[in-house]
């Protein structure tokens, strides 16, 4: 297994086409504007076999791999107190944020809130810790 950083690492990919995939999904973060059909269509596949060679070479599905890498994304991005949770859903290509919600939860098991919580402890090392109320952190959000 050869671990390329964000996402949870992967099998190295044998296929020159499936490394150009992997390298075009790093490269923007996981937000390919593309249907699999046009990205088989890119790559010289038909839209099945680039998802099948895909989970073959990778070893789980183009669409989960999309999804972790920009959940990776939005993670960094959450390290920065400043950024809205909005703007950093819209980052990872997400128009709605209960959808960037409830994605970022099945990946992590925490929500995007309380991950910049952890985050901001970590921060403060050892001095006085806060955790924000829920109602807060449905203000933070507006």
């Amino acid at each position: 297994m050869i671990n390329c950083g964000r996402a949870g690492g992967w099998k190295a990919a044998g296929d020159a086409r499936i490394r150009i995939l992997l390298r075009l999904i790093e490269e923007r973060g996981g937000v390919l504007q593309m249907s699999s059909r046009q990205i088989g269509s890119l790559l010289g596949l038909g839209e099945a076999r680039v998802l099948r060679l895909f989970s073959s070479e990778v070893g789980k599905p183009l669409r989960r791999h999309l999804l972790e890498v920009r959940m990776a994304r939005a993670a960094e991005l959450l390290k920065d107190c400043v950024m809205p949770i909005k703007t950093i859903a819209s980052h990872c290509g997400y128009t709605v944020v209960t959808k960037f919600y409830r994605d970022f939860k099945n990946v992590y098991g925490i929500s995007p809130m309380q991950m910049r919580l952890m985050h901001m402890n970590s921060q403060l090392d050892g001095k006085q810790s806060f955790v924000l109320p829920a109602a807060a952190e449905a203000e933070w959000l507006r």
